[in-house]
């Protein structure tokens, strides 16, 4: 111990040795109960769920139970977000761009599918963002007909029924319309 310290212990000794030191000592010792009292009445008004002024195992079942629902809870409304999201038109334009993106990018080796459809979903999403398509209506019609319309050609271009050239031409023809 330090000089400071063992001075700071002394003073509290002589403080608490004299009648007044004895007196606030049992002052303070009973603010702490008092504390100590009122906090575990907090704890019990607060975690005894079933009323009996106890905590106990019939405290935390009810607990399980009220978590459980607020999780089902939960997990409904997250669910319908998602089904809502889903219908919206901006995840029907950015599908229905990355299939037309992944169809188109399959000849390119270096693009390739999976980043086709990647840009053809950002472009998707841009349009719908900005106005420039409607996912309803005519637009969704044409768009769903383009994509079968693409699809049929990559099959057939895959059979060597159609060349690459013919198939360039059509998938323009397609794309323009």
């Amino acid at each position: 111990m330090n000089v400071v310290t063992e001075r700071i212990i002394d003073v509290t000794i002589f403080v608490i040795s004299k009648p007044k030191g004895k007196m606030m000592l049992e002052k303070l010792r009973q603010a702490g109960n008092a504390a100590k009292d009122a906090l575990t009445k907090t704890t019990v008004l607060l975690t005894d769920l079933n009323g009996d002024g106890k905590v106990d195992e019939e405290d935390a079942r009810i607990a399980a139970e009220w978590a459980k629902k607020q999780a089902v809870s939960l997990g409904n409304e997250a669910a319908r977000l998602g089904k809502e999201a889903a219908r919206s038109g901006l995840a029907k334009d950015a599908a229905t761009g990355a299939a037309v993106g992944a169809a188109i990018a399959i000849p390119v080796p270096v693009i390739g599918p999976v980043l086709g459809a990647a840009i053809g979903a950002s472009i998707g999403a841009y349009r719908n963002l900005t106005g420039k398509t409607s996912s309803s209506g005519v637009t969704q019609a044409r768009s769903q007909d383009s994509h079968a319309e693409l699809l049929k050609l990559q099959d057939l271009r895959e059979k060597s029924v159609l060349t690459e050239e013919e198939f360039q031409r059509e998938k323009k023809r397609v794309l323009e319309n």
